[in-house]
């Protein structure tokens, strides 16, 4: 309102002077004052409309940049929900291998199994925090230039979501239709009221091939949301890295903000191994394995899956903060990969699951 009245008020200045100078000769000097003067009172709009320009602009810039720092908070949520994830995963996998085995004898059920160790009956889900995703999202009109390409690889990664609800929704309803299913059982509802495992029960875990046909059932779908959670794990540390490049650190990264281990201990690691123990299933990468000898490698403190001497599959260090009575913190370094999980041991052995037997492997 001030600038409106401003300019009018020197527009009524120059048209009162131009009908003074009627009375008088228009001198080329009064014509040039006055276009003089009009040039100024445009020059003054069009630098008031470009500082009010600038302030919102900066003002978005910084809203922008708050955004980003709920995503970096949400990232660290979603990282830290992996844990039991993925852990989870690689103990229900250790599970079904010794089903699958027949490792565990009547002893071991009379003794009474808890509703984890039946496999079974037992899911969990992996929730992806998306508030400062849903945020940046009614921006996606405004988004300031020099923030376009990490806006794209933000979006990019949240295109799990439809997935994640999917495999989520999956595992759920699996475990319970095996549930109503059982239920039909004599013994499912007894041996819950009296406390007791029956004989029946026993035999249904030990000899009916059912059962070890329901627990691959259940890790297949656990394996679908580990996947989903490994690899959603990685790209979240990458984002949460690259925000603070970007904006500069505000905190201390956490410490399970990360995917590499200290190269004095990683260089323990490389060289060749030798199959020992298991047999290579359908889900594990048997193309990087020559002779039953595969290799690990060191590059940018990242270990790899080695074929033809070039680093091929990355194996990223599993750092996890989150305890569980049902899947503890090994004492054990672990890697993730697309493929599944590798667990270093200090006498130079290497487990490794993929969704198919463990096998078991030693460092030449």
């Amino acid at each position: 309102m001030f600038l409106l009245k401003f300019v009018t008020n020197r527009f009524k200045s120059i048209g009162s002077r131009f009908k003074k100078e009627d009375k008088k000769s228009v001198t080329s000097s009064t014509v040039f004052l006055a276009v003089t003067e009009l040039f100024m009172v445009v020059l003054g709009i069009l630098l008031a409309l470009y500082i009010d320009r600038w302030n919102s602009t900066k003002s978005f810039e910084k809203q922008f940049e708050s955004t980003l720092r709920i995503v970096q908070e949400n990232l660290e949520s979603d990282i830290y929900n992996s844990d039991n994830v993925i852990a989870h995963f690689h103990s229900r996998d250790s599970l079904r291998h010794d089903v699958m085995m027949n490792k565990f004898d009547r002893e071991y059920y009379e003794k009474g199994i808890s509703y984890w160790q039946q496999v079974i009956v037992y899911y969990n889900v992996y929730q992806v925090t998306t508030e400062g995703y849903n945020l940046l999202l009614e921006m996606k009109d405004e988004v300031p230039e020099k923030y376009s390409e990490i806006f794209k690889k933000i979006k990019k990664m949240y295109k799990i979501l439809p997935n994640l609800e999917e495999y989520n929704k999956n595992f759920k309803k699996i475990i319970w239709n095996i549930h109503d299913e059982l239920a039909y059982s004599h013994w499912f509802w007894l041996d819950g009221y009296y406390g007791k495992v029956s004989d029946e029960q026993i035999d249904f875990f030990m000899n009916n091939p059912y059962y070890k046909a329901l627990v691959q059932k259940v890790v297949n779908a656990s394996a679908l949301l580990d996947g989903m959670a490994r690899n959603h794990r990685i790209k979240a540390i990458d984002m949460y890295n690259e925000i603070d490049d970007i904006l500069g650190k505000d905190k201390e990264v956490p410490d399970h903000i990360t995917y590499v281990i200290n190269d004095s201990i990683s260089k323990k690691y490389v060289g060749k191994y030798k199959l020992i123990n298991g047999k290579m299933g359908v889900g594990f990468p048997k193309y990087y394995v020559e002779n039953e000898v595969l290799e690990i490698g060191l590059k940018d403190s990242i270990l790899y899956l080695m074929k033809d001497e070039k680093h091929a599959i990355p194996l990223y260090y599993f750092k996890r903060i989150s305890q569980n009575p049902m899947f503890p913190i090994k004492k054990n370094n672990v890697f993730i990969s697309s493929q599944g999980y590798y667990e270093f041991y200090k006498n130079g052995k290497l487990r490794i699951g993929a969704a198919g037997p463990e096998t078991i492997w030693q460092r030449q």
